[in-house]
């Protein structure tokens, strides 16, 4: 089968998409069989209650059989619309002639020789379209290595089940087609990439062996989404030992976790649970306090100067606040327990008896000690001296070794840890009892510590994205909670830590097990659009890619008014725009945000805010903070207010850094008044 010619290719495609058509009709009536014998099962089981703890699991089955019809003919109804992207016909060392390997999103078997019609992208014999030109080539089979030969390699473009075109790639075509692919507009939801996976990118998907994988990725480079085929492809490849229950993702906020919701589904897989830190660290801390989200924290330090404020949080964003936490933990298993003699009825425990007891469970946390001393007490009356405790000396056994215990309260102890570190100034609760955004974290691992935590077992893999912007003592809890296999991603660059940039020194003294990778081709915004952001954040290690457009414009205006103005004039223009879809405003915070959106909706401007509420990414127009902007990409970014006064510190320039990375073909700065420093240069 050599399928050369364009009419060959069209002809094999249509009889891919009958057979595809087949499946789904097989399917549909197979899923349609299962749901009439449901309910017929479930109709004899109202008439006969008797049998239902017999027939139960049978019932579940049949369920679970339907759903499983179901769920194939929807991933089939999306492979009729690309059943493959891409073609290798590979000559296997000591065979005569070259087979077509045919690669799409999912696999496709004939139905009556179940040999392989299209391999998916995950399959062993598939890592060769990414890895190789034509020429030599390997992969590794489950049986071991398979070498040979490419002799042709090809692409596809096909669009509702219609091929646009095809061609035979070379390194230098597929640079085109990758650039093709970026000059599309942006969509409401991040797409898979498996047509344009990269062989660097490639690498890192199939990465087995690293405990923990650590991905450095420029802004634009592609890191979130190859995450998630990493997530896909370990679904694909360990399917007997894990499923997406398995694994979980830290998301920074609900509008990303909206935004990247439909890649997994697109790869074949169910989407994944998602959760948060703050979250997490909620349920540890059994929900009894109220405290700032990083969302929250960023705003506060960019509107407030408050010097005690600063100096607060990079307190506890840095090492030392960890260190001096592991060593008050110490002092306090050391100090916490003064052992005195305890009288029980007419008996009297030496202190020595007392403190024998107490240190005979120096395994357990330091606060789960005392019930089990005053058992061991009570134990002890009755061995010694043959006497059995009352319910009313158990209980005042139990109140007087927690007097000698003093306080086993866990937000008291953290208040103590500030005075004992010597830096008593350092805690403050904000209004209404709520504790700043480092302080839960640093309460959450201080409770870690003195009341112990049991492992998660249940999650096998966790994906952590933004990790830049964690805290050493948030790691220092992840690692309490977890023991799986851990993913990474980040950028230095795009870092809100008070404390400044974490290098990925820093990682490795995390994780010392820990494997680093670096993404450095940025692939989301045109080659103008880099090199703009490069004067804000220099990084020498970018590649942008060759893909060119309008150079960024900047317009200083004289007051406010005619800054709203420009600002106005600049959204007529993208209305009238049909080959863009999104633009957003992206103002440094949510009261900026607020305020620019009243601004519009008095000019009768279609705007949407987006907030740390919000659950939804969507099209158009919307004003957005540059914080909740973090991973999302738009057609058009315009930011407004950047002056000298509005951005000052090194958190606003790595603010102005993301803003300006969420573009992917234009990009406009407005200001009234004197534009910020970063920028008088250009």
């Amino acid at each position: 089968m050599c399928l050369i010619t364009e009419q060959e290719e069209r002809e094999h495609l249509e009889v891919i998409k009958s057979g595809i058509t087949q499946t789904i009709q097989a399917g549909q009536q197979l899923a349609k069989r299962k749901a009439a014998e449901l309910l017929e099962q479930k109709t004899y089981l109202r008439d006969n209650k008797e049998e239902k703890a017999i027939l139960h699991q049978s019932v579940t089955q049949m369920a679970g059989s339907g759903e499983a019809a179901l769920a194939k003919v929807k991933q089939l109804q999306r492979l009729l619309q690309t059943p493959y992207f891409g073609r290798i016909d590979f000559k296997e060392k000591e065979h005569t002639s070259a087979q077509p390997v045919y690669i799409g999103v999912c696999a496709l078997k004939d139905p009556d020789s179940h040999s392989n019609l299209v391999y998916d992208w995950r399959a062993p014999v598939s890592s060769m379209f990414y890895d190789f030109e034509t020429g030599t080539a390997f992969y590794q089979a489950p049986a071991g290595e398979r070498k040979g030969e490419i002799t042709l390699k090809r692409q596809y473009r096909i669009k509702d089940g219609q091929l646009e075109f095809m061609i035979d790639t070379a390194a230098h075509i597929y640079d085109e087609l990758l650039q093709r692919e970026l000059s599309n507009r942006s969509d409401e939801k991040m797409k898979n990439i498996v047509a344009t996976i990269q062989k660097d990118q490639h690498a890192v998907i199939r990465e087995e062996e690293a405990p923990v994988l650590v991905i450095q990725g420029v802004a634009g480079s592609g890191k979130t989404s190859i995450a998630l085929h990493r997530i896909a492809f370990l679904l694909y490849k360990h399917r007997e030992n894990i499923s997406s229950n398995d694994i979980l993702i830290l998301s920074p906020n609900k509008i990303f976790s909206d935004y990247i919701s439909n890649v997994l589904p697109e790869l074949g897989e169910e989407n994944i649970p998602e959760t948060s830190i703050g979250r997490l660290v909620n349920e540890l801390l059994n929900n009894k306090y109220v405290f700032q989200t990083l969302f929250e924290q960023t705003s506060t330090l960019m509107e407030n100067k408050d010097a005690g404020l600063s100096e607060r949080t990079n307190f506890k964003s840095s090492f030392d606040f960890l260190h001096s936490l592991n060593e008050y933990a110490v002092y306090l298993n050391n100090h916490f327990f003064q052992p005195e003699a305890l009288p029980v009825g007419r008996y009297l425990i030496p202190s020595t008896v007392v403190a024998e007891q107490y240190a005979s469970y120096h395994r357990l946390p330091l606060l789960k000690r005392i019930p089990e001393t005053a058992g061991a007490i009570v134990r002890y009356l009755q061995y010694k001296h043959g006497y059995e405790a009352t319910a009313a000396d158990k209980s005042l056994i139990k109140k007087a070794l927690t007097a000698m215990s003093g306080s086993t309260n866990v937000l008291q102890l953290y208040k103590a840890f500030f005075t004992w570190c010597g830096k008593p100034g350092l805690f403050k609760m904000l209004p209404g009892k709520v504790l700043e955004h480092p302080d839960a974290f640093g309460l959450a691992y201080l409770s870690i510590c003195l009341e112990g935590v049991r492992h998660n077992r249940k999650v096998k893999h966790l994906l952590i994205d933004e990790m830049q912007d964690y805290i050493p003592v948030q790691y220092a809890i992840i690692s309490k909670l977890f023991s799986c296999k851990l993913t990474l991603l980040g950028d230095i660059n795009q870092s809100l830590n008070p404390a400044g940039k974490m290098g990925l020194d820093i990682f490795k003294k995390l994780f010392p097990q820990s494997q680093q990778v670096k993404l450095n081709k940025s692939y989301r915004s045109t080659f103008e659009i880099i090199c703009f952001a490069q004067q804000i954040a220099p990084n020498s290690e970018l590649i942008p890619v060759e893909r060119h457009g309008k150079v960024p414009g900047i317009y200083i205006e004289k007051d406010p008014a005619a800054e709203v103005t420009r600002i106005h004039t600049l959204i007529m223009e993208f209305a009238k725009n049909n080959s863009y879809k999104s633009l957003a405003i992206i103002c440094k915070t949510e009261k900026e945000a607020a305020a620019m959106m009243e601004t519009l909706t008095h000019l009768r401007v279609p705007v949407s805010l987006l907030t740390a509420a919000s659950n939804k990414f969507t099209d158009g127009v919307m004003v957005i903070s540059a914080h909740l902007a973090k991973g999302l990409e738009f057609d058009k970014v315009i930011i407004p207010m950047v002056t000298e006064k509005n951005y000052q510190t090194d958190m606003d320039r790595s603010m102005l850094y993301i803003a300006c990375t969420r573009a992917m073909h234009e990009l406009d700065i407005t200001c009234s008044g004197r534009i910020a420093a970063c920028l008088q240069v250009l």
